[in-house]
This record gives C-alpha cells, sequence and structure tokens, in this order.
C-alpha cells in the first residue's frame, strides 16, 4: 500500500470520526462524560483530603442532613426541568417564566421547612449539632431555586459544553473552601461551608454564563397546568426515588453507630459511581435527544437501542470492577479507620448494576410521556425495600440489610423493562447477556485479587491486579458489541 493510499485511508477515517462526533447527541455525550470524569476525580480527591483532616461523624452528620434536605426537594418536585425540555413549549418565554417563578417559590419554601425541621432532627437523633447544620446547609437549596432556567434549554438543545465547564467550576471553589476551612477549623462546618459555595457558584454561573434572555417572575395558568399535568407522575417518581435513595441513610442512621454510617456514606458514595455516570447520561444526553424524535415522531428503536448498548457497555465494566475489587479500592484509597466500607462497596455494586439498566430504560419512558413507568419502578423498588431490608438485618444484621438494599434495585429494572416492553423496546435478552458477562467479570477479578499477588506494587497491586482481569473479560466482549454496533451504523 503506497503512503498516499495509506494517508487517505487515515484522512477518510479521521473525517469519518468527525461526523460522528459532530452530531448534537454525540457531542453532548462527549462533554457529560468528561464533566463527570473530571468531577468524580474533584470529588474524591477532595473526600481522601477530608478524609484525613475530618472525623468520622462529620460524613454521617452531613449524610443525615443532606438525606432530609434531598427529602425536601424531593416531595416538592414537580418536574420542572424535565418538563421544559420535554415539552414542546420548552422555549417559550411565558412558559419559562412560569417554570422559574414556580421553581423560586419552592426554593423558598423548602429553607422555611429545613429551618422549622432543624431542632426535631437534632433531638431525633441525639446530635444537637443538627439543630444548626440544617438551616445553614439548607440555605443552597433556597439559592438553587433561583438558578437560571437557561441550563435546562441548554440542556434541551444538547449545548452541554458550558453546562459542563459550571459544573466543574462549581465543584473546585467548592472544594477548595472544604480543604481550606477543613486546615483551619476541622469541623463538619468545612463541608457545610463547601456545599454552599456550590450552590452559589453555580447559581450565579447559570445566569452570567449561559446565552438567551434573562429570568423573570411571571404566571401563566396554561403555562402552569401543562407543568403540573407533566410534572405529577415526576413528582411522585421523586417521592419514591427519594424512599429508595435516601431512606437507607435515615434507617441505618437509627440502627448503627455514627461512624458506621460515615462508612456508609463513602461506600455508597463510590458504588454508585457507574450508577451516577450512567444516569447523568441518559438524562442529559439520550433523554433530550428521545424527546426531540418523539415529537418528530420519528421511530425510536434503533436509536434506543444503539445509545443504550454503548451506555451498558460502560456501566458493566465499572459495575464489575467495583464488585470485584470494592475491598481493594478503599484500602487503596483510605486508612484504616474507613477499611470497613470495603465489602460495602461490594455489596452496593451489585444493585448499581440493576440501577443503570433501569436507568436507561427510564430516559426513553420519561422522553416518551410515560412518566408514569418511572414512579412505578421506583414504586416496586421501594415494597422490595419494605419487605426484604428487615428480614435481612433480623437475620443477618447490618451486612444482611445492605444486601437486601442493593436487591432491591433487581424489582425496579424488571418495572421499567416491562414499561419499555409495552412501548415496543423490549430488551430483555440483551439485558440477560449482558448481565451474564458482568457476572462473569465480576467473579474472575474476585478471584485473581484472592490469588494473585503483587507484593513491588504494595497497596496498590491488589486493584491492579483486578483492574487487569476484568477489564481482560469485559474487552472481547465489548469488542464484539462494537462489532455489531458497527454493523448496524453501515446498514
Amino acid at each position: 500500500m503506497s503512503v498516499a493510499t495509506s494517508g487517505g485511508a487515515l484522512r477518510a477515517r479521521f473525517e469519518a470520526v468527525r461526523e460522528r462526533l459532530s452530531s448534537p447527541a454525540r457531542r453532548g455525550a462527549v462533554y457529560t462524560a468528561l464533566g463527570y470524569v473530571v468531577g468524580q476525580i474533584l470529588r474524591f480527591a477532595g473526600n481522601i483530603v477530608l478524609s484525613r483532616l475530618l472525623f468520622q461523624e462529620a460524613f454521617g452528620l452531613t449524610a443525615m442532613v443532606g438525606a432530609v434536605l434531598q427529602a425536601l426537594q424531593l416531595f416538592s418536585d414537580v418536574g420542572i426541568g424535565p418538563s421544559i425540555i420535554q415539552s414542546s413549549r420548552g422555549e417559550d418565554r411565558t412558559y419559562l417564566s412560569t417554570a422559574w417563578t414556580l421553581q423560586a417559590v419552592r426554593g423558598v419554601a423548602i429553607w422555611i421547612l429545613v429551618c422549622l425541621a432543624g431542632v426535631p432532627l437534632a433531638q431525633y437523633y441525639g446530635h444537637e449539632e443538627l439543630a444548626w447544620i440544617a438551616p445553614i446547609g439548607g440555605f443552597g437549596v433556597l439559592v438553587s431555586g433561583f438558578a437560571s432556567t437557561k441550563v435546562f434549554t441548554a440542556n434541551k438543545n444538547l449545548q452541554m459544553g458550558r453546562i459542563t465547564a459550571i459544573e466543574i467550576g462549581s465543584q473546585v471553589l467548592g472544594l477548595g473552601v472544604q480543604v481550606g476551612w477543613a486546615l483551619v477549623d476541622r469541623s463538619v462546618w468545612a463541608l457545610v461551608a463547601g456545599g454552599l459555595a456550590i450552590s452559589l457558584s453555580k447559581t450565579i454561573l447559570s445566569h452570567v454564563a449561559l446565552p438567551g434572555p434573562s429570568d423573570r417572575f411571571g404566571w401563566n395558568g396554561e403555562a402552569a397546568r401543562a407543568l403540573v399535568r407533566f410534572g405529577r407522575w415526576i413528582f411522585l417518581s421523586t417521592v419514591l426515588t427519594y424512599c429508595v435513595t435516601q431512606a437507607d441513610k435515615l434507617v441505618f442512621g437509627k440502627l448503627v453507630p455514627l461512624s458506621v454510617l460515615g462508612d456508609y456514606s463513602i461506600a455508597s458514595q463510590i458504588a454508585m459511581l457507574p450508577a451516577m455516570g450512567i444516569g447523568t447520561l441518559s438524562l442529559s444526553v439520550a433523554f433530550p435527544h428521545y424527546s426531540r424524535l418523539f415529537h418528530s415522531q420519528t421511530p425510536l428503536g434503533k436509536t434506543f437501542h444503539k445509545t443504550r448498548a454503548r451506555f451498558l457497555l460502560l456501566a458493566g465494566w465499572m459495575c464489575a470492577g467495583l464488585a470485584a475489587g470494592g475491598r481493594a479500592a478503599v484500602s487503596m484509597l483510605y486508612d484504616e479507620r474507613y477499611q470497613a466500607a470495603g465489602w460495602i462497596v461490594q455489596a452496593l455494586a451489585f444493585g448499581a448494576w440493576f440501577y443503570c439498566m433501569e436507568a436507561t430504560n427510564g430516559a426513553v419512558l420519561l422522553a416518551c410521556d410515560r412518566a408514569r413507568w418511572v414512579a412505578f419502578s421506583n414504586g416496586a423498588k421501594l415494597v422490595s425495600m419494605i419487605v426484604f431490608i428487615p428480614i435481612g438485618f433480623a437475620h443477618w444484621g447490618f451486612p444482611g440489610a445492605v444486601v437486601c438494599y442493593a436487591g432491591s434495585d433487581v424489582f425496579k429494572w424488571i418495572v421499567s423493562a416491562v414499561g419499555a416492553s409495552r412501548m415496543g423496546l423490549s430488551a430483555w435478552a440483551r439485558d440477560l447477556y449482558f448481565t451474564a458477562w458482568a457476572a462473569l467479570a465480576t467473579s474472575v477479578g474476585w478471584w485473581c485479587s484472592q490469588s494473585v499477588t503483587i507484593p513491588a506494587l504494595g497497596r496498590v497491586g491488589p486493584p491492579v491486579v483486578v483492574f487487569l482481569a476484568v477489564t481482560l473479560v469485559w474487552a472481547p466482549f465489548a469488542w464484539l458489541e462494537k462489532t455489531r454496533l458497527a454493523r448496524e451504523d453501515e446498514s
């Protein structure tokens, strides 16, 4: 082959790659993935530094306050953001003014409730600091209520570059405040101050760093009814979402010591990395993309299955790695005080895989105005938690309760898969195929972590072994899927 021919082939390949990345959905996915990866690196770097500066109880206290704040946010959520993204009126100024007014009123109301809840919360848990942490930390919710709707319109149009920059910039500022405060005063207030800095900076930047008209207070009855109509299922879904994602911290906070809750809080942050990443991609990229296709009456089947397969290839690899090497990861990153978090990471990673499969179904259900199925899937998880967590705790204590909590995501996935099938988007066979490979990769990775040692690498050795083992098992599967998707692109 001549040099000219080879150069021409390379240029053709480069142009093909550039053309693929030029689509709004792919470009949005790249920005979203980049923002998520950088954000998680910052978050975990800060977490590791703060774990050495602060006491375990600080993480437990903020976990409880965070659970209460999220409860109030979710219990008052009428789906303003998803409504703007999904609606054909999502860029109408009257519609947006009504949405921003609702959002601001909601933020003020939540903060007032948090202030009222501070003392009862402190009395219930027996930690008097909560009486002040709750209202001061909750002020960030009030500030966030005034964030610009330009965030949602940019998301609707898959203009993710500036949104990603805002997220990363705010996180850098918040982390700087947390570490700086902790160096001066090693108290829980370092975490609270960092959270407030993030809320304030994101709200300000949403107004000044994004293009578009400024938000104004306004009200339109028709727009409000449209928001509420779509949002009623979002409201039910988010209430149930709180129950299934935050109730564990409130329940365990009453059953186990605060230090154990701190271990659980750190473990859940690690284990939910794949789930939160895929959830972010699904809602920020897949959801608005599907919404466009739905409103243009374009068939969704091919796009849905291809997009979902790419997301799950990434999710399966990450979940298998954490399920196999959770203990190794915690041992490498944290000191001896937090080693109990290792097995919790492994247990929760099992549930994270089913969470990822449900999240990729949920994006298309929301886009096609089937939000009720998202609510049903959260309801299924809640029922399974109510049934199985007490059984697990009664027979096997805290470990049994954690395993049962993770297993409840199986029921959530099943219901979402039924909803997708009702729309002609069945993916049962592919899900089982992906799950089998993920289980195989997890088993091989765990066996290697127990059998293979690299003394020269010290604490880094076990994570490296798990990474290599899981990747070697997952690589041929990923190659087969990539080949299949490439053939579909060509057809």
